[in-house]
């Protein structure tokens, strides 16, 4: 039976208003003041949902209008596309040209719409964006071999990661069944699964501490997708483990989220996404 109406979004988090979970209510303009002084904000998204990148880009406008200088993190770029993103910042390519060497449709394959406003501002303001990805192959390969099952040399340098938090291991697996019923519940298979998960993690919380290092004092404004970030479990339990320690997780409320899964530690702050009228539940509007 699905949740009543009141244990569903506005019911616990109004439509565009912030919510600490665990505490309460909090002044939007309060909470974009303290996101200037923090280092690292993570913003979750469902990545086909306009709404969601709306309020990143509504986000990022306010904190540059702040006065704090902003690194734009992306995960749907793999590192091998950094040029491209650098010459779009510049200046020196078309809409159609950066999207063409950058790969989008073979590194994303969304519809580059549901970015584009955000390229944009960054062009504009001549704000660095920064690919965090890796290719999708090799995560790919870590989950048929296991991280220690790829050679080093084809890991793109990325290390190590810290092990999993035992809830995040059994809510991967949660997900490995949901999406994957006839999957095998062998044990090694499993823990494939999530070296997978965690090397992803771990390649974006890495190039979340190389765009630090690159531009000292900037704050990194991060776009990953929410299962990456809920609970502090993926990236950024992985930036804690390279000591990135204060970084701020923002998440989209939806219409449709649980109340009930909003708890204390689940994010810094969850922002209220209303559905615009005429819009489906992605945000998009119907024609």
């Amino acid at each position: 039976m699905p949740p009543a109406p009141s244990a569903l979004g506005a019911a616990c988090v109004a439509d565009g208003g912030w919510v600490r979970p665990g505490v309460g209510a909090v002044d939007g303009a309060t909470l974009i003041d303290e996101l200037a002084d923090a280092a690292v904000v993570l913003l979750g998204e469902r990545h086909d949902s306009a709404a969601h990148h709306r309020w990143q880009l509504d986000t990022i406008t306010a904190l540059h209008a702040r006065g704090a200088t902003l690194v734009i993190g992306l995960e749907m770029f793999p590192r091998r596309v950094q040029p491209a993103l650098d010459a779009w910042v510049r200046g020196e390519l078309d809409e159609a040209e950066f999207l063409t060497r950058s790969d989008w449709a073979k590194v994303w394959r969304m519809d580059a719409e549901l970015y584009m406003d955000i390229f944009r501002f960054a062009r504009e303001r001549r704000i660095a964006l920064r690919a965090l990805n890796v290719e999708r192959a090799l995560v790919r390969e870590v989950g048929r071999a296991g991280y220690d099952g790829v050679a080093p040399e084809r890991r793109e340098g990325v290390g190590r990661p810290s092990a999993a938090p035992p809830a995040y291991r059994a809510w991967l697996q949660d997900i490995r069944r949901a999406h994957h019923p006839a999957a095998s519940d062998d044990a090694a298979a499993a823990a494939r699964f999530v070296d997978a998960q965690l090397l992803w993690d771990r390649a974006m919380a890495e190039g979340i501490v190389a765009a630090r290092a690159e531009h000292q004092g900037a704050v990194v404004v991060a776009l990953i997708g929410s299962g990456h970030l809920r609970h502090g479990w993926g990236v950024p339990h992985q930036l804690a483990s390279l000591s990135v320690v204060n970084a701020v997780i923002l998440l989209p409320w939806d219409r449709d989220s649980r109340c009930a899964e909003l708890v204390d530690g689940l994010a810094t702050a969850v922002y209220g996404i209303g559905r615009p009228p005429g819009a489906d539940a992605s945000g998009r509007q119907r024609h």
